[in-house]
């Protein structure tokens, strides 16, 4: 694959997007399809728009245009079905040149996502975004430039009127660890404000995986989503996180969506775009051209992440197993999945060996089944 040329130097950007993408491609066809029972509206809100650093001229290397086409192709696929379907995009942006491109994109703008955008800071649009959501399913795209003004206290009300709400939070993990500790008070008090922390100050030397639990479980807690998630988009040349997406829902598919996304695009497409700008970044240095060479087929830094998930996923398999007897596979992967960097059919295929090598059993297989299902009730062997 090639990596679009506006992205060049930013190929950070560009996963970040390809992962909005996918994620919002299948919300919008999954919820669209409650038009198959009654007239349904999906709301989209993006509160930290920009456009910031694009250089097309159409924007599409902008979240503002990738996220409404997304919507546009949701809308289309129900509506040609003949399916009643309404589609509403709401954009905020405090910078008044951003938000002058901002305005005259979505001016400009035709097609059935119908578009308003709000000039000025997040936190000051949430009463009135959340009176024009009313109660109908949602997906908040939260993609500030650092972390201030992008408070759990100001998406919690975005989430709070329908459990048919998605968050998407992009965590910038490069300038947060920079500051995480830093003890001049504003940053405290921005950090608190960040990780919904209230009047307790953040945890002191907090590693990477301890900065993003701690973040996953205020998600929950503040915004009062039942499942969240994290993925890491890595350094295009560097073998660091740059920033990490961190996904909110109420149903266990916003779990199965996410880790799809993030085997295709961290697990496969990262890998290529890497060694694009590695590639590019040596030959800037040298003057010198190279030949790309045949990129691995998986990036190293989330095949490292997988490979530990496929060693303590079945660890955690069995230790549920024995403390509840008994689970049914559709009560036991959202839990997984959270915590562990593989997909549901992954792991469905590493319970599956688990049966075959007689270390759980499935006390209602069918016949002729050869996977596991979600009705299948599982339980250690001998038990």
């Amino acid at each position: 694959m090639q990596v679009p040329a506006q992205y060049q130097g930013r190929e950070q950007s560009y996963l970040k997007h390809r992962v909005l993408e996918e994620y919002l491609l299948a919300w919008g066809h999954k919820l669209g399809s409650l038009a198959q029972r009654r007239r349904v509206r999906l709301c989209y809100v993006d509160v930290f728009a920009g456009p910031w650093q694009a250089k097309d001229a159409a924007l599409a290397d902008t979240s503002i245009a990738i996220g409404l086409d997304a919507l546009e192709a949701a809308a289309t696929t129900w509506r040609d079905k003949g399916y009643p379907i309404d589609v509403d995009a709401y954009f905020v942006e405090k910078d008044p040149l951003a938000f002058a491109s901002l305005d005259r994109f979505i001016n400009g703008h035709t097609g059935l996502v119908r578009t308003q955008a709000f000039p000025g800071e997040f936190g000051k649009h949430v009463d009135t975004i959340r009176r024009f959501l009313g109660s109908d399913p949602g997906f908040i795209f939260v993609d500030p430039t650092g972390w201030k003004g992008a408070a759990m206290r100001f998406i919690a009300p975005l989430l709070a009127d329908s459990r048919q709400r998605d968050v998407l939070v992009n965590v910038m993990f490069d300038h947060i660890n920079r500051f995480k500790d830093d003890p001049r008070q504003f940053l405290r008090d921005q950090m608190r404000e960040f990780f919904g922390l209230e009047d307790r100050d953040m945890p002191a030397a907090l590693g990477e995986e301890e900065l993003f639990a701690l973040y996953r479980r205020q998600l929950k807690a503040q915004c009062g989503v039942e499942y969240a998630a994290d993925l890491a988009i890595p350094h295009p040349t560097v073998e660091r996180t740059k920033f990490r997406l961190v996904v909110g829902g109420n149903s266990p598919a916003v779990l199965e969506v996410f880790r799809d996304a993030e085997r295709k695009v961290i697990g496969a497409e990262a890998a290529s775009v890497r060694e694009q700008a590695a590639l590019r970044a040596k030959e800037e240095r040298t003057g010198q051209l190279t030949l790309l060479a045949a990129p691995p087929a998986t990036d190293s830094r989330y095949e490292s992440l997988h490979a530990r998930a496929v060693a303590q996923a079945p660890r955690d398999v069995l230790a549920q197993l024995v403390a509840e007897k008994s689970i049914a596979f559709r009560k036991l992967w959202p839990g997984l999945l959270e915590a562990h960097h593989i997909t549901r059919t992954g792991l469905g295929r590493l319970i599956w060996k688990m049966y075959k090598k007689g270390e759980i059993r499935i006390l209602n297989l069918k016949p002729g089944e050869r996977s596991v299902k979600d009705e299948h009730e599982l339980s250690v062997a001998g038990h």
